[in-house]
């Protein structure tokens, strides 16, 4: 589903993950949170993938998919041209050492009773074969990349700003040199005046040790600047899918539309009218029969709340689930 001839580092076929919800009396029937529909993405080697949509429509789950952190209810996920969903506990512990997350709130997960150098060198420690002297080397190298200094290495969490904080996450993340990395919104806990410069040191770092990226975040003007790829998602589905350039330039289906005229205006004397949608986010656990955005779509068509719309393309590296562009496609 992309223009580029270079194999994925990363597939998704077909995933579905679902989560069971308790019952509330002893004979009620199974009911299941559906997080994660039918996602099929390709990530390439060196590239920045970036997840878009509001919250709860799975983003996060499917990272930790991507990790192994959540099995999959259904589909395949191959990281490197080895299917990840078919390995056992000992092949995925082994795979995922080619794989970091840095989270999205830097003040807990950090633990505070750990050294800087605990911190960053507890990667080494979990993988083993490593000295002493060579953590201390490793750790020390990793700070200096992240914009710290050597001091700082047996000091404690406590003793460092937001900003900071996050450095130390990505240098704790980056130590093994990774070749895959999830960015879970890395910025938004974080003020507004670090965000340029923490995004600037990922895509520094990410460029020199060609680190494939998958960057979660609700900021679509971050998106922009930093992904070269973006699926937008909602409701555990993916709604469009292709190049950031060409989704910007022109999005396709309603709900990124909508996506893009909620972005914020700072220009007080020339805002434009907001479009709101109508309606409030239907329940994962009983999402609608159709479309998942019918019922707020201002371009809802009879066909919509009939079947689920398939994912096509409507220029080069650029999909959209919508019947409008299916049924042009179809003519």
């Amino acid at each position: 589903m992309t223009s580029s001839d270079k194999e994925p580092l990363l597939r998704l076929e077909h995933v579905n993950v679902a989560f069971p919800v308790k019952k509330d009396f002893p004979f009620q029937k199974q009911r299941f949170v559906r997080a994660v529909t039918d996602v099929s993405i390709d990530i390439y080697p060196g590239e920045t993938f970036g997840v878009v949509g509001e919250s709860g429509c799975g983003k996060s789950t499917l990272a930790n998919t991507t990790l192994g952190m959540q099995r999959v209810n259904s589909g395949k996920i191959f990281f490197d041209g080895e299917e990840l969903t078919a390995m056992n506990t000992k092949q995925l512990k082994e795979a995922r050492r080619h794989m970091q997350m840095i989270f999205q709130d830097p003040f807990s997960s950090l633990n505070p009773r750990f050294s800087v150098f605990d911190l960053i060198s507890e990667p080494l420690r979990i993988k083993g074969g490593y000295s002493y002297a060579q953590q201390r080397a490793a750790a020390k190298e990793m700070l200096r990349e992240v914009g710290l200094s050597e001091g700082d290495l047996d000091r404690y969490p406590s003793d460092f700003s937001g900003g900071q904080k996050q450095r130390i996450g990505i240098a704790r993340a980056l130590i093994l040199k990774p070749k895959y990395l999830v960015c879970d919104e890395p910025v938004s806990a974080l003020d507004v005046s670090v965000h340029a410069q923490i995004l600037n040191l990922l895509m520094d770092l990410q460029e020199k040790y060609h680190i494939t990226c998958l960057f979660i975040s609700h900021n679509l003007a971050v998106v922009k600047r930093v992904c070269d790829r973006v699926a937008v998602m909602y409701l555990g589905k993916v709604m469009e899918y292709g190049s950031v350039d060409k989704i910007f330039k022109n999005p396709a289906h309603p709900y990124t539309k909508a996506l893009m005229n909620a972005i914020f205006d700072i220009d007080i004397d020339n805002m434009h009218e907001r479009k709101r949608l109508q309606g409030e986010v239907p329940s994962p656990i009983n999402p609608p029969a159709g479309c998942r955005f019918c019922g707020r779509c201002p371009e809802e068509q009879p066909c919509c709340s009939q079947g689920e719309p398939p994912l096509v393309e409507i220029e080069g590296d650029h999909y959209s689930a919508c019947f409008l562009h299916a049924a042009k496609q179809e003519a």
